[in-house]
């Protein structure tokens, strides 16, 4: 990592297809996707430098007529001659295209004219013919020129997907590239604390991980003068908090009907391990209806939940799981919340901070599968990620593993991760336990297949007779691999 502060993090085989659409010898529909704040807008400016021919970025729950007239003001502000405001959205796209062929050829972008339509989902009022326009404009001439890259963005991944992936009209077909966007993991986020000169060490920066994950506009927001525990006390339980400001925008501005989505994340709060579309009908009170379908379809789409399946088992059965971190957090300890000021500072070693750090510690394992699968040699095996439990028995206890690898060569892993604060020490007790396990998921799972025990251990493991019954070791030093 350079020392540059102007060198953007992570993001290579992104700015990589952004750069080499300046040399197509054909115009590029590019679509950029992701969650709000994981830095779409400032990938495209870093990308192009500010070069735009022409951008806009759309007005967040404004009228069709008032984002026209933003759209308007930009051309005159971008260089276009005065001309009636636009009707609708056909009209004004007409403009567009006539500003851009009055444009000469920019030859830092390599001759290309480069549009940048940001956040477009909130371009889209209700009945405003905005798709359609769009899908028009392409097809009628910017496909046709040879010279145009138009980059349409958005944080409503729904919205892109439903609106523009699974357009059956004017846009059918007509992406050239896609780009997802996705929240950095614990390896930018090292980058990231050595840019800020936030100076904390790993377990550190995973901690700050297990509460705002890998966005990095959150990030951005810490203060180098303080601690970590003073940094998360200021944004989550300071009088007028910032991150609680954030929670409160976060579903409005990416849905039109947020409160039915904040519903279902209120259901998927109270239940760690997740739950099924039947439980979760019951717990939000939705029939299961293809509303209720369609709503967790797009909350997956926008990353803040994950259909996770169990082997053996039917698909109705999958539980759907909240993987958010900041969501997470907010609703442990903000949300319905009477915390008051320096909560954090004061409760680092509570029952509460305990319980939160265990399950947090697990769901950042399950967001770096692939170093996991790294540290254990299997990059190039084929595997499917599971969660499994089975319940009391008169032969067994209820039983519950949050991460199985199931792999193709034959073998299981099942994983035991342990945020603890020193070395952990596995007992004859454990030990047992987890064989317990091991022996059950063979039988009742796997009876074909190695069934192999791993401690993913944040701090080390004691080194003790136990130690060598387990099979393998994934240590916090490899969930920072690239």
């Amino acid at each position: 990592m350079s020392n540059d502060n102007n060198r953007i993090i992570g993001r290579t085989e992104e700015l990589e297809i952004l750069q080499e659409s300046l040399y197509s010898k054909e115009s590029e529909f590019i679509a950029i996707y992701g969650r709000r704040r994981v830095g779409k807008t400032f990938l495209v400016n870093r990308a192009f430098k500010g070069g735009f021919t022409f951008q806009y970025t759309g007005l967040e729950h404004k009228s069709n007529v008032q984002q026209l007239g933003a759209f308007y003001k930009a051309l005159l502000e971008q260089g276009m001659p005065k001309s009636s405001i636009p009707k609708d959205w056909i009209d004004a796209f007409y403009l567009l295209q006539h500003f851009l062929q009055d444009m000469e050829p920019n030859v830092r972008n390599n001759g290309k004219k480069v549009v940048f339509l940001d956040e477009l989902p909130w371009m889209d009022a209700p009945k405003s013919g905005f798709v359609e326009a769009l899908g028009n404009f392409w097809n009628r001439w910017a496909a046709w020129t040879g010279d145009i890259v138009l980059i349409i963005c958005g944080s409503a991944t729904s919205w892109m997907f439903n609106k523009v992936f699974k357009n059956h009209g004017g846009l059918y077909n007509r992406i050239t590239k896609r780009i997802p966007l996705y929240p950095f993991k614990l390896s930018e986020c090292e980058q990231m604390c050595r840019k800020l000169n936030l100076g904390w060490n790993r377990k550190q920066i995973t901690e700050a991980y297990m509460v705002i994950g890998g966005i990095p506009h959150y990030w951005n927001k810490f203060n180098r003068k303080l601690s970590l525990a003073a940094n998360i006390d200021h944004l989550f339980f300071s009088r007028g908090a910032d991150m609680v400001t954030e929670y409160e925008a976060l579903f409005s501005s990416l849905f039109s009907n947020p409160e039915s989505y904040e519903s279902i994340i209120d259901a998927l709060s109270q239940k760690k391990k997740g739950l099924t579309h039947k439980e979760i009908a019951e717990f939000s009170g939705y029939n299961r209806s293809g509303k209720l379908t369609a709503i967790l379809k797009n909350l997956e789409l926008c990353g803040f939940i994950e259909k996770v399946t169990q082997p053996n088992k039917k698909s109705r059965e999958a539980h759907y799981q909240l993987i958010d971190n900041f969501v997470l957090f907010y609703h442990e300890f903000i949300r319905n919340k009477e915390a008051k000021a320096n909560y954090w500072s004061t409760h680092l070693k509570s029952g509460a901070h305990s319980a939160w750090s265990g399950l947090a510690f697990e769901r950042v394992c399950f967001q770096h599968r692939e170093q996991i699968a790294k540290a254990i040699g299997i990059s190039g095996v084929y595997v499917e990620w599971f969660s499994w439990s089975s319940p009391k028995t008169e032969e067994y206890p209820g039983m519950q593993v949050d991460m199985v690898i199931d792999r193709a060569d034959g073998v299981v892993n099942l994983c035991e991760a342990k945020f603890s604060t020193k070395p952990f020490a596995i007992t004859p007790e454990y030990l047992s336990e987890l064989q317990l396990r091991q022996g059950r998921y063979q039988e009742e799972v796997a009876p074909k297949k190695a069934v192999h025990l791993t401690m993913i251990a944040a701090n080390g493991i004691v080194q003790n007779p136990q130690k060598f019954e387990i099979n393998s070791f994934v240590t916090l030093d490899d969930l920072f691999a690239n």
